[in-house]
């Protein structure tokens, strides 16, 4: 038998999921990974930890699974964009690392977007500047830890760093370093003019060879292979983005669907063979497939927001009895005044704009709350949705994961304010499975991407949107757009 393992990154929890050539799951290991925060904005983890953390769900995937290792023909990874994490000249962590959601360097981002810098860079970055770039993360180091600065000696992201300590070899992945500022995404290489622009000239000396997704990035060292409870000389491959994966998980291979994402963050990608030219500053990376292109929109204004009110506030609902209150609500078109801004993480609107519950009076109940958080987190989906649909005019359909997907009411709100239909996943864990594809298409056993999605694509289930409910919920998405512009000024 033939087995491939996918190694999922994420910002909180990391897992391993072993798959078969059917891409059907044989097993799945999770640990939470600890995040550190030592100051105001900081997000970090020790890499060494994590690490441990990485052998920890590799092994026990393996002993979950009861196969022989040997059997495992390729490793690869799913991991969240963007972050840092730095080497120095001996391998060696030159600090904690940093991930995505890290808001250190707000006030260098804020005076970028003041003063026509990110703006400047967008032509050959092509990227929305984020507190979690890499260029913003290397700027603050530079002027606050100018120490540790100049000690790195490869720019890495989060899976590129566990490849290289599975292998010993440096690379940077391409779907995930196309999006770190530092690259551009017209010519396909690291651009010096973007390091300058940023500040951090010298970092053109620190940057890493690129590697595809499905390349071989080394095999597993027998030192490697001890701790991770894998065989010495298995192959690893480069990986994705996590929002590549997603895509990859759901088929989104061509512009006739769109692939969306509700977890931490809210995602909606879109895949194409050349870059248009329009006015608003998408962002734009190398897709995993040669010659294609992906865009994306993310705010981290998603289900968090949801798990914060019942961890905080309404923690007696149970998420059966929150669907209730919105189905009763959805079903009544019940007209309501409450509105939900769900910007506890982060805003999509504008930078710096706080979560409010707008509107709140005394003739609501707890049922008008739940309903209007649920509403606002698909409203700010919907301005990172539509966006994308504009310059997708031949997309039919949203391919959608992520926890909101368990929620019928929920998915009704969400295709009827797209008037699209959603057809939803029925894969757990996408990005473990995304990866093993990766691998599995880097180890020669599918002839490419396409062939892969066609023999591992599962059934999935379809929401209709509901006419009615959308002029409804487009009434209510533009007084939501309203509110923003007020509390914005």
């Amino acid at each position: 038998m033939s087995y491939f393992l996918g190694v999922d990154l994420g910002g909180t929890v990391i897992k391993a999921g072993i798959y078969n050539l059917a891409g059907e799951e044989i097993a799945v290991c999770e640990h939470t990974a600890n995040l550190l925060s030592e100051a105001e904005g900081f997000a970090e983890r020790n890499m060494d930890e994590m690490w441990k953390a990485v052998c920890i769900v590799t092994g026990g995937a393996v002993k979950k699974a009861g196969i022989d290792k040997a059997d495992i023909k390729g490793v690869s990874f799913s991991s969240h964009g963007k972050g840092l994490y730095a080497i120095d000249k001996a391998g060696n962590p030159v600090r904690n690392g940093i991930i995505s959601s890290d808001t250190r360097s707000v006030d260098i981002v804020l005076k970028w977007l003041a003063d026509g810098t990110a703006d400047k860079a967008y032509p050959y970055g092509m990227q929305q500047i984020w507190t979690g770039h890499p260029v913003s993360l290397l700027s603050w180091l530079k002027q606050n830890e100018r120490t540790n600065y100049d000690k790195i000696a490869a720019i890495l992201m989060v899976h590129d760093y566990v490849r290289f300590r599975m292998t010993g070899e440096i690379g940077a992945e391409i779907t995930n370093i196309s999006g770190s500022n530092m690259y551009n995404i017209q010519t396909g290489q690291y651009d010096p003019k973007l390091m300058s622009l940023f500040g951090v000239e010298e970092c053109e000396n620190k940057t890493a060879p690129i590697v595809g997704s499905s390349e071989e990035c080394g095999k597993i060292t027998a030192k490697a292979a001890e701790e991770l409870g894998l065989a010495a000389g298995t192959p690893v491959f480069g990986g994705f983005f996590d929002v590549v994966s997603a895509a990859i998980a759901s088929g989104v291979v061509d512009d006739t669907a769109i692939s969306a994402a509700a977890g931490t963050w809210s995602i909606a990608t879109a895949v194409s063979k050349s870059i248009p030219k329009k006015a608003h500053h998408y962002v734009w990376g190398r897709y995993c497939i040669p010659g294609l292109f992906f865009v994306h929109e993310g705010s981290p204004t998603s289900a968090s927001n949801l798990s914060w009110w019942r961890d905080n506030v309404i923690s007696h609902l149970s998420l059966d009895e929150c669907n209730k209150y919105v189905d009763e609500i959805q079903k009544a078109f019940k007209k309501t005044s409450l509105f939900f801004l769900p910007y506890l993480f982060g805003s999509n609107y504008q930078i710096g704009m706080n979560a409010n519950l707008y509107g709140l009076q005394a003739h609501h109940t707890i049922k008008d709350v739940v309903y209007a958080i649920y509403e606002g987190i698909v409203f700010s989906h919907t301005l990172n949705q539509d966006k994308i649909l504009q310059i997708t005019p031949n997309a039919t359909t949203i391919r959608m994961n992520g926890g909101p997907t368990n929620s019928e009411p929920w998915m009704k709100i969400y295709a009827s304010t797209a008037n699209m239909p959603i057809e939803i996943s029925t894969v757990k864990q996408t990005g473990c499975k995304a990866a093993a594809i990766c691998a599995a298409v880097g180890a020669g056993y599918y002839s490419d991407y396409y062939d892969a999605i066609k023999q591992t694509l599962q059934p999935m289930k379809i929401i209709e949107p509901d006419l009615k409910l959308n002029a409804y919920l487009r009434e209510r998405y533009a007084e939501f757009l309203e509110i923003n512009e007020k509390l914005a000024k």
